[in-house]
């Protein structure tokens, strides 16, 4: 989990909790197929997570959007088969999750399951098909660009460089990058 000085900053306390369930039920019950990785870790997926947190509460997101935008965090990377581009990740990560819910019981979530399957698409792609998608609504495509921005946020773990900031989809997003950079920051710190 992250330091505690990143989660008491005043910024995290909104979300506070709802990360702390969240990071919890994904080091509990997520199994991720690249334990080894050293880009796509659950470490990646928590910074993911509390950046989706803090964009979508900034939005005034509901606790059932905020729960949605959670649940694609800790699962979206989960099911890679390498750090390369590995496109199709997404759609093994939604149908995981997925059967995750049928397996144990858990309310499935068409939001979290479409920004899972896609955010691993070109926007053009993942923005089409949930809006198509019968299951979801006009937030869904709302909730896949905060996820997209959240997940962009940590490119900073690839290289210094690795954010286009243009590309980012939320104003919220454009106004949460050097706390990203500080997020990366702290969490390697607690590596060493």
């Amino acid at each position: 989990m992250f330091p505690a000085n990143v989660l008491n900053d005043y910024a995290s306390q909104p979300i506070k909790n709802k990360y702390k369930l969240w990071y919890i039920f994904m080091e509990q019950n997520i199994e991720f197929w690249l334990p080894e990785s050293k880009m796509h870790t659950k470490e990646h997926c928590a910074r993911v997570l509390l950046l989706s947190l803090l964009i979508g509460h900034q939005k005034g997101l509901s606790d059932k959007e905020m729960d949605a935008l959670g649940m694609a965090a800790i699962f979206h990377d989960s099911r890679r088969l390498d750090d390369g581009i590995d496109k199709g990740h997404g759609k093994r990560a939604a149908e995981y999750y997925e059967d995750y819910c049928r397996e144990h019981d858990l309310s499935f979530n068409a939001h979290s399951y479409y920004i899972i399957y896609y955010h691993d698409q070109n926007d053009s792609l993942g923005l089409s098909e949930i809006a198509a998608a019968p299951a979801t609504n006009e937030r869904g495509v709302l909730l896949y660009q905060i996820f997209k921005d959240a997940d962009a946020l940590d490119r900073f773990r690839l290289a210094a460089d690795a954010l286009d900031v243009s590309m980012l989809r939320t104003e919220e997003a454009q106004r949460l990058v050097d706390f990203a950079k500080y997020l990366l920051q702290k969490s390697r710190e607690t590596d060493l």
